[in-house]
């Protein structure tokens, strides 16, 4: 199993390890959302045929009645959209939160679902995948399309799209205690993190157990490297946890100078106290990197909620993430 999928989607690699190994799940899917829900579309479950669940599609609102029918689609083989409203129905179950949820029901296996696999390699590859599902009342016949935009979503003439995106990118510069939490966190949070440092002794997988890749090197040279060879996207993180001059400065400069991007990454953070951080800020300038360019740095990285110590202050960093997305998005 890739282990960037076993940590940024679970679920998916879950249902795809039962697939391999010719068994059986019942695989649920949030694919409509409306009003205030506590995941989005895209959220799935998995019942296994022993009853055991991994996932969540709600925050426990309608579990046990989705639960249900994953055991009774598990069964007959029958797929089936189910859709739980605001609460207020004494029986039927329903979101406390006021909004609604569209879920799509189906057995995974490898004559039912055979294009599981393909959704696996490509994401696998570092390749996005969107998958168009048939209304379930057709016997929901999958098939992976391509030149299809738009998040994943229900139609109006009852298919479904599911759009599958690699892990994002998250690279943390320099082998610490720093690092080593940050690196939790952002495979927690679904990134595909490689910690980069140039010193041997430091730059082990041992340190940093929860990397996906640890690279021994220049990051400055790796930036370009990975950069060069269309690694990156819009969603990339860059996290610069050295505070060492001589590192930070050509690596920042690199992740900074818009003219060397294709497509601008999304976040760039360095460590380091106010003082420090003024002083790395006139280097940049020096270096030719434009006040505009500038702007975008996240320095003293993360937000200020009194962090101390590397677990709060990887707390604080994912917090910055959590809330700049937020803003994107408005």
């Amino acid at each position: 199993m890739d282990p960037v999928l076993a940590t940024s989607q679970p679920v998916l690699a879950e249902a795809y390890r039962v697939w391999q190994e010719n068994r059986s799940c019942a695989l649920a899917t949030v694919v409509a959302a409306h009003g205030s829900t506590p995941r989005d579309p895209g959220a799935m479950l998995v019942v296994h045929e022993d009853g055991s669940v991994v996932g969540s599609i709600s925050g426990g609102c309608v579990e046990s009645a989705l639960y249900e029918s994953a055991l009774e689609t598990l069964t007959t083989g029958v797929p089936r959209l189910e859709s739980y409203g605001p609460d207020g129905d004494l029986v039927a179950p329903g979101l406390t939160c006021g909004g609604s949820l569209s879920v799509l029901v189906e057995r995974v296996d490898r004559r039912q679902f055979p294009e599981l696999s393909v959704v696996v390699d490509r994401l696998t590859a570092g390749m996005p995948c969107v998958l168009h599902t048939t209304a379930p009342e057709s016997g929901a016949v999958h098939t992976v399309v391509d030149g299809v935009s738009g998040a994943t979503r229900l139609e109006t003439d009852g298919s479904i799209i599911r759009r599958f995106l690699p892990a994002p990118r998250m690279v943390i510069v320099g082998s610490t205690d720093f690092a080593a939490e940050m690196s939790v966190l952002g495979a927690r949070m679904g990134y595909r993190v490689t910690v980069c440092d140039a010193r041997p002794v430091f730059a082990t997988p041992s340190r940093l157990p929860h990397a996906h890749d640890v690279v021994c090197g220049w990051p400055s040279d790796h930036v370009v490297r990975e950069r060069d060879s269309g690694a990156f996207d819009e969603r990339s993180v860059f996290v610069v946890l050295t505070h060492d001059p001589k590192i930070d400065i050509p690596v920042l400069v690199e992740c900074l100078d818009d003219s060397r991007w294709p497509v601008l990454p999304f976040y760039v953070g360095a460590m380091g106290s106010r003082t420090a951080d003024a002083r790395r800020r006139r280097e940049l300038l020096d270096m030719g990197v434009t006040p505009d360019q500038l702007d975008r740095l996240h320095s003293p990285i993360g937000l200020a909620i009194g962090n101390r110590g590397p677990a709060e202050t990887a707390i604080a960093i994912a917090a910055e993430l959590i809330h700049a997305r937020s803003v994107s998005a408005v």
